[in-house]
């Protein structure tokens, strides 16, 4: 490797290093505004239910399950009290983690869960353990592809053979189909925030071949997005105060997907079957 290819390489890490060090921060700072609520993570409560009534869709009684990035613990517990399950549940925000151990005592008192302070580039635990792995909002925190791909990679080692990777996350080509629903409207594009990368889905798929079979791509979310970020705005007033909670989106957010559903929503669930590579 020539010295200006060295040289680009350390100044590339030094930018993942700066903007992870900005996104530990924000979260950081989320968890103490927070605590415990949902909305440590997002404010959209509809979606979150959402999330975790579709990651339940493939979890068993029985199951050892790692929550790859919990937050404060807010899915965890929902997840970890539907199931006869175990469950393993790290962050990198400390606070969260504080959070999440403070409201254990109320929310999960057979102690399924083991809560603690960890890395999903690193994460502490041992080869093909777990039966399911999840995440939720979390690989879409790391602000590179590389680290994104480091951090699936992670989920790859930690799953055993055949184990489930519940890939809950962002994707670029579902808000660019959203956005030009928006323009129809003349409503504004909507845009990604600082301290998300969204993942594009024909890269993504690629990359995830290497280590999963792909079981099944749930677009979960395609009717609330269309329901509660283009027609809920179609009939407001300027009046009507901009909230995730109201009755167009609790509406909505009860109706099952279908094949006619399309590609709205920005939340996919992509469900990954981890086997062998020859390395």
């Amino acid at each position: 490797m020539g010295q200006n290819q060295l040289a680009l390489k350390m100044t590339l890490k030094q930018k993942d290093l700066q903007r992870s060090k900005f996104n530990h921060s924000y979260w950081e700072k989320n968890a103490a505004k927070y605590k415990t609520s949902h909305s440590v993570s997002w404010g959209d409560a509809n979606m979150i239910q959402l999330e975790i009534k579709n990651i339940l869709n493939y979890i068993d009684d029985g199951d050892y399950v790692l929550d790859a990035g919990c937050s404060n613990g807010y899915s965890t517990f929902a997840i970890a009290s539907a199931r006869n399950i175990k469950v393993r549940a790290f962050d990198y925000s400390k606070k969260s983690i504080k959070y999440a151990i403070s409201a254990q005592h109320e929310k999960d008192k057979e102690r399924k869960i083991k809560f603690y302070h960890g890395n999903i580039l690193n994460i502490d635990e041992s080869d093909n353990t777990f039966d399911k792995v999840y995440t939720i909002r979390v690989i879409i925190n790391l602000l590179s592809w590389n680290l994104q791909k480091r951090a699936i990679k992670e989920m790859h080692r930690v799953l055993k053979p055949g184990g489930l990777f519940l890939m809950s996350e962002a994707f670029m080509g579902s808000l660019r189909n959203l956005n030009k629903l928006r323009v129809l409207a003349n409503l504004p594009p909507l845009t990604v925030h600082d301290f998300n990368l969204y993942l594009e889905e024909r890269k993504t798929e690629k990359f995830l071949q290497k280590y999963f079979d792909i079981v099944e791509i749930k677009k979960f979310s395609s009717i609330y997005y269309v329901a509660s970020r283009f027609l809920r705005y179609l009939t407001m007033t300027k009046q009507d105060k901009d909230t995730y909670i109201n009755d167009i989106n609790n509406f909505f957010a009860t109706f099952s997907e279908t094949e006619n559903s399309g590609d709205f929503g920005i939340q996919k669930l992509y469900v990954l079957r981890k086997r062998s590579i020859s390395l």
